[in-house]
């Protein structure tokens, strides 16, 4: 009496391609979501962004967006954003991240 294991399917589901769609998919999502969050004056920040090539993080590309996203500003000119827009996200996105990086890596 034998047993075969095949494990050719989890080993699928778990290979680094997996898990870089996947990463890919959370980062997409994730931006998206941060997008309300970030501050806006002229929309400069919120459409100079990327997304690394692994999917493992979200680069703003303007001189000011580590002061912005660090430092804490008087007088926004939107309401409801300011500094740390991850954190602000976060509490509100992050069952739609986990979705996303499970859809993306095909789990």
């Amino acid at each position: 009496m034998g047993v075969t294991v095949n494990l050719s399917g989890v080993r699928s589901k778990l290979s680094p391609s997996a898990q870089r769609n996947g990463r890919r998919a959370l980062a997409n999502q994730a931006a998206a979501d941060m997008n309300p969050f970030i501050p806006m004056d002229e929309g400069n920040l919120r459409q100079a962004q990327s997304i690394d090539v692994d999917g493992g993080g979200i680069a703003y590309h303007q001189k000011y967006a580590a002061r912005l996203f660090y430092m804490y500003m008087h007088n926004y000119t939107t309401p409801g954003t300011g500094p740390r827009w991850d954190m602000k996200a976060k509490g509100l996105h992050m069952n739609d991240w986990t979705n996303a990086f499970i859809k993306g890596a095909d789990w």
